[in-house]
């Protein structure tokens, strides 16, 4: 046996400290609720200190149930009509998921870029959005 091996189990594996209390019943506190059980691992994680943050994803989670995801086909069709876009400057029509409302909405712009690589397209006037959101392009 190493040295290493020596300090590990003198340091782990003695609990004769504990001798005292090892077999004792527990004992419920009288002046703290028990926690549920889905709370439980919460309180190791590290974000367990950031108030409200289960309920920022319950309503992230809210604001996404009314998207709806394209196949991989129409999600080719997508992408090729914005390239072909892109390279006409031409104005189009796109029917994207806003994911800040949670709804879908319409808007004219002219398609810029399209980077697939980084998953987003990039517009004259609006900000970029990434191309899973797009639901149907129109010119």
């Amino acid at each position: 046996m190493d040295e290493k091996e020596i300090i590990e189990r003198e340091l782990f594996s003695d609990t004769s400290r504990y001798n005292d209390i090892i077999d004792r019943p527990y004992q419920q506190s009288k002046g703290h609720l028990p926690m549920l059980q889905s709370d439980r691992a919460g309180q190791f994680s590290p974000f367990a200190a950031l108030t409200g943050f289960g309920s920022l994803i319950q309503k992230k989670a809210e604001i996404y149930d009314h998207k709806k995801y394209l196949s991989a086909s129409e999600e080719k069709r997508v992408l090729t009509k914005l390239k072909a876009l892109a390279s006409t400057r031409k104005t189009a029509i796109i029917n994207c998921f806003n994911d800040e409302t949670g709804y879908y909405e319409e808007f004219s712009d002219q398609v810029s870029v399209v980077k697939p690589e980084r998953g987003r397209v990039f517009f004259n006037h609006r900000p970029s959005i990434p191309i899973a959101n797009i639901r149907e392009v129109r010119e």
